[in-house]
């Protein structure tokens, strides 16, 4: 991990981040704030991740389908996936989870890092709808929110568009691949088109209308949730001007914003972006901002990390299993 340039590029990104977010912060109003959070908002706050979280190991089991999935070996390798992604660089955890489920359940590893994929399109896709809507409520809504968003559903809409064209005409779409690498003397390898055509099986999903409702519905269930824990966290904070459009819109400019490069957990990216549209777009006090995004950041922070541990002692991993499993998706990313 040391050894990798993102991982400090990354950690540059958010040493300067980190930076801008401290700008003009009062310190005694910071620690006043955090002193006087609401302990009933959190555990409500925390029964809200829950829901939300049940959500996403529900949608990445349906991902799966046909094959019947058990629950509880998605869920654990979830949970070791986002301890891990909030601990490596790079969403390193996403490549370990998908391992670890296929290892868990006898799928290869193309197949779980399919549904993967299509897990994170349906993300950017969800986020994108949620800032559109809310914008409609937000008239100063920031230019670079906007952009983003436009960005990510481009992305994503032709991300999608790829995955069902390929997903439809297989055996056309892999023809073109492989004239289009035939001069690539290093893309001719068979385990590499073994791997892709893995990995295209994986998206039969998208053929099938109930499934694909499934996950589109989880999908939107989940940062649904998400944004009400945003706002359960607002009222933890004190902050009770701040209705439901404000939390929405912190959280989905956050989710856009974490794609950018940076240390283990988007520390320092996802503070300095909290802070800068609170302050810009709803006029909070930077060092109200600052802790509602320490508090926040901290909230999901600790509980990836509870869920991650507990998950490695359920499953009995050791250290230097974790320590294969993360040589072995730095060279699945690689």
């Amino acid at each position: 991990m040391f050894k990798s340039p993102r991982f400090w590029i990354g950690l540059l990104i958010s040493l300067i981040c980190l930076y801008f977010a401290f700008q003009g912060i009062q310190f005694d109003k910071l620690l006043d704030a955090l002193r006087s959070i609401d302990i009933l908002w959190i555990v409500i706050a925390s029964a809200i991740f829950c829901a939300s979280y049940a959500g996403r190991v529900l949608r990445w089991q349906l991902l799966f389908a046909p094959q019947p999935m058990r629950l509880n070996k998605v869920f654990h390798a979830m949970n070791i996936g986002y301890l891990l992604s909030s601990i490596l660089p790079a969403r390193l955890g996403d490549v370990v989870r998908a391992v670890l489920v296929g290892q868990f359940e006898n799928v290869s590893k193309a197949r779980a890092l399919s549904t993967v994929v299509v897990e994170r399109l349906f993300d950017g896709l969800t986020v994108v709808l949620f800032l559109a809507v809310t914008a409609l409520f937000i008239p100063n809504i920031p230019d670079v929110a906007q952009q983003g968003a436009i960005v990510v559903a481009a992305a994503g809409i032709g991300g999608l568009a790829v995955l069902l064209l390929l997903s439809f005409n297989k055996e056309r779409g892999l023809g073109l691949l492989h004239r289009l690498a035939s001069p690539i003397p290093f893309l001719r390898n068979p385990k590499l088109w073994n791997s892709l055509e893995s990995l295209i099986d994986g998206f039969a999903i998208l053929r099938s209308p109930r499934e694909l409702l499934g996950v589109a519905s989880w999908s939107l269930f989940a940062w649904l949730t998400g944004g009400m824990m945003y706002w359960a966290i607002f009222r933890a904070m004190g902050m009770h001007a701040l209705s439901f459009d404000a939390a929405f819109l912190v959280m989905t400019v956050a989710s856009l914003v974490v794609i950018v490069p940076s240390s283990p957990g988007y520390i320092g990216v996802f503070h300095a972006t909290v802070v800068f549209t609170l302050n810009t777009v709803f006029g909070v006090d930077k060092s109200d901002a600052l802790s509602y995004a320490v508090v926040m950041h901290a909230f999901n922070y600790l509980w990836l990390i509870l869920l991650g541990i507990y998950s490695m002692w359920h499953e009995g991993l050791s250290y230097n299993r974790l320590q294969s499993l993360e040589v072995a998706a730095e060279s699945e990313a690689s």
